[in-house]
């Protein structure tokens, strides 16, 4: 029988963040349902092959992705992979491990498959209006054999709002683009490198999909360009430092070595990992833009090959008879461009929800929104609106490492505030301070601070919700339940994996230490000068307090 003070949850998207917050919501005694657009669950990762009924296939994900996050990293904390796959994953392993999460907690009988929410409203007892439609597709394949049913809604107590922001084209905006007769398209619809077999393809964008896509078409594309719109590549950093896989840091690494100290090393490691870099890429100030970076194997030796050739910003299309010809601000000029790919981002788009819930209203719009435009995002922590006590937006964050563990940690603390468990969100004043604080703090540290509202540094952010919610891995903590050896070698000097935030806490679990422990088998590799070190440190600091 369901308790009367029980609280009803909307949860509108079944993908990473949205499964996270059913199982959570389950665990804390809450009521969840979750609504999701499609037949399936993941969002993104779901893979299918393209075909005449599904060219606007709603995943943005291609083929022959690989993760730029370890599976060590990028499994949910109380859920690790398993020990025989990769180190990075395909699209079809993490399709997998999804459905694995889902069925293994149960998961799939909260969801509302192929429901689309058309509007979520507050009424004026503060609860959440929900209109939805659910479609009946009778044929998965035939977009057009759907069967729409009658509107309905539904009222909540709280709405957690997890539908991601890769689903709407950013495109830039270049003189000549309508009259342009080559191909035009987003990375968002890129799927098959065979697609631009023996094409001439100019890239825009020298994000992460960019310089991906840019790798994969070097080798059956006539030739690649790409064009840098900030004029800078941003700093590429290889899978694995060292013989490790990057995202295999530690809380000494983060903490303990000042981040100058850390950068240099991390230049250092990346040299060397690379080799010689292309001699023209030494002498131009082009290489290193220290503010961004992305995760690349490959791009390196492209350039350096000749297979991909870096331009600056476009400055105007043109199409000449069958010529069409791309201008740069350099006034260079490349002759019979094939297609055009984008690979310029997303736009935030909540159709369902007033948008000023996002943005904060007119007077943050009129302060930062010719600035920030469509990246503007006014939410306390990167997920509460500043005016609204009981709605939610997870997932939105941004260069964050994985996915998985942040969104998990963001629903644990939203259950949390639903449930009292922890401290109340400070008053409206004191949240516009914070959010101030973190433009004001990226507009000095990034050159373009208007792609990066949504940053977050995982362990950093991870850290900050977990110490709220009481899961964090405290020193003494962790020392009683587990003796010293235990967090010397796996806690301060091992892999901060997100099992660590179940080893303390409500909704602890029992399998985390051993997880934490196998995680750390063969990667546990600091110097015995550095555990030396820490280890005098903590001994003045323990007699000298």
């Amino acid at each position: 029988m369901v308790e009367s003070n029980e609280k009803r949850i909307a949860i509108i998207g079944a993908g990473i963040s949205g499964l996270a917050s059913v199982k959570e919501c389950l665990d804390n005694k809450l009521i969840p349902i979750c609504f999701e657009q499609n037949s399936f669950i993941g969002g993104h990762w779901k893979t299918e092959e393209k075909n005449e009924y599904n060219q606007d296939f709603y995943s943005a994900i291609y083929k022959n992705l690989i993760t730029n996050t370890s599976k060590e990293m990028t499994a949910y904390s109380d859920f690790p992979m398993l020990a025989e796959w990769p180190t990075f994953l395909d699209c079809p392993l993490v399709e997998k491990y999804i459905e694995m999460y889902a069925k293994k907690f149960n998961l799939l009988s909260h969801i509302k498959l192929n429901t689309k929410v058309i509007n979520v409203s507050i009424l004026d007892d503060k609860r959440w209006k929900i209109k939805y439609i659910t479609q009946d597709q009778n044929n998965k394949n035939d977009k057009n054999n759907i069967t729409q049913n009658e509107e309905k809604e539904e009222i909540f107590d709280y709405v957690m709002v997890c539908n991601g922001h890769h689903h709407h084209p950013q495109f830039p905006k270049f003189k000549g683009m309508d009259n342009f007769k080559g191909e035009q398209i987003h990375s968002r619809f890129y799927n098959d490198p065979e697609d631009f077999k023996n094409k001439r393809v100019l890239i825009v964008g020298n994000g992460s999909s960019g310089l991906d896509i840019a790798v994969q078409l070097s080798s059956v594309a006539s030739q690649i360009y790409l064009s840098l719109r900030s004029g800078r590549l941003p700093l590429i950093i290889p899978h694995y430092i060292n013989g490790k896989p990057l995202d295999h840091t530690s809380r000494f690494r983060t903490y303990a070595i000042p981040a100058k100290i850390r950068k240099k090393l991390m230049e250092k490691a990346i040299l060397n990992t690379f080799g010689s870099l292309p001699t023209y890429l030494e002498n131009l100030d082009i290489f290193i833009n220290k503010a961004t970076t992305c995760i690349n194997t490959g791009i390196i030796e492209c350039i350096g090959s000749g297979s991909v050739i870096l331009k600056p910003n476009v400055q105007e299309l043109k199409s000449k008879g069958k010529n069409n010809q791309v201008e740069f601000v350099d006034e260079s000029i490349l002759e019979d461009i094939d297609v055009i790919i984008y690979a310029t981002g997303y736009k935030l788009d909540f159709p369902f929800l007033d948008k000023s819930i996002v943005t904060g209203g007119d007077e943050i719009e009129q302060e930062y929104g010719e600035k920030y435009g469509e990246n503007l995002v006014w939410l306390y922590k990167r997920i509460f609106p500043v005016n609204y006590s009981n709605i939610a937006f997870l997932g939105l964050l941004y260069k964050a490492g994985s996915f998985f563990p942040l969104s998990e940690m963001q629903a644990r603390y939203v259950v949390n505030q639903i449930k009292g468990f922890v401290n109340p969100l400070p008053p409206p004043y004191e949240m516009d301070e914070s959010i101030h604080q973190f433009y004001k703090k990226i507009s000095k540290t990034y050159r373009n601070p208007e792609s990066q509202t949504l940053r977050a540094y995982p362990l950093l952010y991870l850290d900050e919700l977990s110490k709220e919610i009481g899961c964090y891995p405290y020193p003494w903590e962790i020392i009683k339940k587990f003796g010293f050896i235990f967090y010397w070698k796996f806690i301060v000097f091992g892999i901060a994996t997100p099992h660590q935030y179940r080893l303390l806490g409500r909704n602890s679990w029992n399998g985390a230490k051993e997880t934490v422990i196998i995680c750390n088998n063969s990667n546990n590799k600091y110097s015995v000068f550095w555990k030396l070190l820490f280890l005098i440190v903590l001994l003045y600091l323990i007699f000298n307090i």
